[in-house]
């Protein structure tokens, strides 16, 4: 889906992200652009499967966006 706005520099077609953009910097990690994180995605960017397991609250063995981004929130308070 696309929506056309005009703006002061004529008319620009807006586009949606992609999924994988709700993983922020993670998002290069996303091999498949579903916006989710397997262990296998996250193991080939040389991260630590502790780290993962840290991340992954539900245990459903992916994370997934709101998980990425509560850990940047709790990374940050730190």
């Amino acid at each position: 889906m696309t929506s056309s706005c005009v703006g002061a520099f004529g008319l620009f077609t807006l586009k949606p992200l992609p999924p994988s953009a709700r993983l922020g910097a993670l998002a290069t990690l996303d091999s498949d652009g579903n916006g989710q994180l397997s262990r296998a995605e996250w193991a080939s960017g040389g991260r630590k499967a502790a780290a993962f397991d840290t991340q992954d609250t539900n245990r459903n063995g992916i994370l997934e966006p709101a998980e990425v981004r509560s850990r940047r929130g709790a990374a940050r308070k730190d």
